[in-house]
């Protein structure tokens, strides 16, 4: 008060000064040039004193809105340790802007992903930066979460009259209470018309759906003065919408180690990792757990634990019970039962066919609620939808309510992706395999539930029961249709362990052609890997297997597995018997798909044999012969294969030192491994082309980069005999590039 009295008598003390300056201003002016001098120093006295009283003025005011600002920061809650939402906060500033038409922004997210640490650093920064006279927090929280548990709290307004006299009381009316509704409705509107405010609802879906429209209908006629950020776990239906998700791992890595040099403890960073994995970067859930151990005394060990397997464990109730009571239906329910049994985003086919909700409309909405409520969350560019992992394992804990569901939604996903694998799988459907494989993991685990199931019922029960078959025949159609896909893309680890468990599926059947299939692609994988003697092992089981069977081309082509580890192995001569054989057998089936494709193979086996018995001009034709079958217009599959030819004619031209032949085959076979996704073959083609370059001694710079990647893809499929290759030529080309003195020969 005092400050505003003296601000007030400045204020009158300019005022005059600057009527007696006009005054003189005036007589000067009649005076021309010839101007009195007690006029002008007059004149120059008015100056200085209205100078000297704003200054003074500047200086009480200055210090009255450092005050004011200090008192504004002490009426928000605590601000807490803040890493990452970087994006938002630029997102959110923008539209605080009073340029902006913005002015509602709802932040939303589950449980414990940040929202009211969100609006805390933006309340603060908003205040630092003076985009605001006022900044008004009010919370509706009824609960916190603390160590020991869920406490409740007295929230700081339930209605929208609590509001309102929180406005009142922060922009100086206390007494605004006492008016009836609508007068302080019409109050708090005059107030906010006189100052730029930001006013932040947290917590907004603890109040009352009444509550909520009484409170949104009194926000869309504020004065414009007004902007509002409101926090909550619902879908705020005005405004600009920010939707929270987890912490990168990088942010919660830096969250987790200031908290802990804060609590005195240490996580390793694979301890990190695992947590930010298992809390899917939930801030709150992190800082819980780090609680438990600087606190309670747990060891990590312990605390992690009681996180993946502890049913009702605090922070699940707290992040998640209040979304779940309020599923109006149980189609929500199903959708996130379906979503909980699959470890990765689930598309909208797949969840509408597998939940069996048949009305579009009935699905629909109980998508649009899951969306609303933020306990499901759509993937950009794909209509798939996903879920935290945290979210995932409170769902879980919630399977003891609904088993029978449960038990026949498990069955259903395995027969919904058989289904899906026979229309995207085959040759012809080459070019979606990327998109097939974007499901990848689900298959995988609905392959690893059909394998445990079956295992389950094998050992309670010595005969093969209707249910235990048909399962058992689910995993065997996975592991022969997605087998052929992971292959391709050489997801060779996934490809081993579904082959594998497709194979005990198969001999539980007595399916003897599928065992034959799946020995083989185990025999493939070793063989690749560089290693032989089980590569060996299993082609002899697949051969072994096909006597079984009555398949010549299925005997071929357990054949040509052996045969091509015989070449490898050094035993020539049974090599080329077995590859001979299996020509013999594809010149039987010169119209049949396969039959062409394992002409090609052979044909391209018995070229690698003579290449390592050194004849090169043998090599080059049984090349060229596999080219000209994989090419052969009449074959229904695409010309998927030639990469191998093309790779194996480059290495015939190297060997002979036809250059520009090596360069161009090389070139053509790195172009349709590409297209076909045949990563194995790109590798070897850069490998070849590398080759060329350090032989001609042209763009060793080149060689070294296309060794090195070739070296990393044969790495990470663990193609052993590639790598050594590959690292000595890498060793050669260093060492060439080292002793090279013209800069362009290094460069080139």
């Amino acid at each position: 008060m005092e400050n505003q009295a003296e601000i007030t008598h400045l204020e009158n003390m300019i005022s005059q000064h600057k009527k007696t300056l006009y005054i003189i201003e005036e007589m000067l002016a009649s005076f021309g040039v010839d101007q009195p001098l007690h006029l002008v120093n007059s004149l120059t006295m008015e100056k200085e004193a209205i100078a000297r009283y704003t200054k003074q003025m500047e200086s009480i005011t200055g210090t009255s809105k450092e005050i004011e600002k200090s008192n504004l920061l002490a009426s928000l809650p605590r601000r807490p340790y803040f890493v990452g939402r970087e994006d938002e906060i630029k997102t959110v500033l923008q539209s605080l802007q009073p340029n902006s038409r913005t002015f509602i922004i709802g932040i939303e997210g589950i449980g414990g992903v940040g929202k009211s640490a969100l609006a805390i650093e933006l309340s603060y920064r908003c205040i630092e930066d003076n985009l605001f006279e006022s900044v008004i927090w009010i919370s509706a929280k009824e609960s916190v979460l603390t160590l020991y548990g869920i406490e409740p709290i007295i929230p700081e307004a339930k209605t929208l009259s609590d509001i309102l006299i929180t406005i009142g009381t922060s922009l100086g009316n206390p007494t605004i209470g006492n008016l009836s509704i609508q007068d302080q409705i019409k109050r708090a509107y005059n107030l906010l018309s006189r100052r730029t405010t930001l006013l932040v609802l947290d917590n907004f879906e603890s109040l009352s759906k009444n509550e909520q429209r009484e409170i949104l209908d009194f926000l869309r006629r504020s004065p414009i003065t007004l902007k509002v950020v409101i926090t909550s776990r619902e879908r705020v239906s005005e405004g600009q919408i920010i939707r929270l998700q987890g912490l990168s791992f990088e942010e919660s890595n830096a969250l987790l180690e200031w908290d802990a040099h804060q609590k005195n403890i240490r996580l390793t960073r694979d301890q990190n990792k695992y947590l930010v994995d298992l809390t899917g970067g939930l801030p709150l859930a992190l800082l819980w757990v780090q609680g438990q151990i600087a606190v309670l005394g747990y060891s990590v060990t312990q605390v992690l634990d009681k996180l993946s397997l502890d049913t009702d464990i605090p922070i699940l109730q707290y992040c998640f019970n209040h979304s779940w009571d309020l599923l109006r239906h149980s189609n929500e329910k199903k959708i996130l039962f379906i979503m909980a049994l699959q470890p990765e985003a689930v598309s909208r086919t797949a969840l509408k066919e597998i939940t069996g909700i048949e009305d579009s409309d009935s699905f629909d909405n109980g998508v649009s609620d899951l969306l609303q409520l933020t306990l499901i969350e759509p993937e950009p560019g794909r209509d798939y939808f996903s879920i935290l992992p945290l979210t995932r394992r409170f769902i879980r804990t919630q399977f003891t309510g609904d088993r029978k569901f449960i038990k026949q939604a498990e069955l259903k996903i395995a027969q919904y992706y058989v289904k899906f694998l026979s229309q995207k799988s085959s040759f012809k459907e080459w070019r979606g395999y990327d998109d097939l494989l974007l499901d990848r993991n689900n298959i995988l685990s609905a392959a690893q539930w059909c394998y445990k199931s079956m295992q389950k019922k094998q050992s309670s029960s010595s005969s093969l029961t209707k249910r235990t078959g048909n399962i058992a025949e689910l995993l065997v159609q996975i592991g022969v249709q997605f087998g052929s896909v992971l292959w391709q893309r050489a997801f060779w680890y996934d490809r081993m362990t579904l082959a594998h468990a497709a194979l005990s599926a198969a001999k539980l059947l007595s399916d003897w052609k599928s065992v034959s299939t799946f020995a083989r692609n185990i025999s493939w994988i070793y063989f690749y890997q560089g290693d032989y003697l089980r590569a060996l092992h299993w082609a002899d089981e697949a051969l072994s297997a096909t006597t079984k069977t009555e398949d010549a081309l299925l005997i071929a082509a357990a054949k040509r597995s052996l045969g091509t580890v015989e070449l490898r192995l050094g035993n020539f001569d049974r090599s080329e018997n077995l590859l001979k054989d299996v020509l013999k057998t594809s010149a039987e089936f010169t119209s049949d798909d396969y039959g062409i494709y394992s002409k090609g193979f052979a044909e391209y086996g018995l070229g690698d044999l003579e290449y390592e018995r050194g004849n090169i001009r043998a090599a080059r034709d049984w090349y060229q012969k596999a080219l000209d079958t994989w090419q052969d217009p009449v074959r229904k599959d695409p010309v998927r294969h030639i990469s191998y030819a093309l790779n194996g004619l480059g290495f015939v031209a190297l060997k002979e030192k036809n250059y520009d032949d090596a360069r161009r085959f090389f070139t053509e076979g790195i172009q349709s491994a590409e297209e076909f996704g045949r990563i194995d073959e790109l590798a070897k083609g850069q490998f070849g082309l590398a080759s060329v370059c350090f032989e001609t001694g042209l763009g060793l710079k080149t060689a070294l980069t296309l060794v090195n990647e070739s070296i990393e893809s044969f790495q990470q499929q663990g193609m052993q005999y590639e790598v050594q290759k590959s690292q000595t030529l890498q060793e050669k080309i260093l060492k060439a590039r080292s002793q090279s003195s013209p800069p362009d020969q290094q460069n080139g």
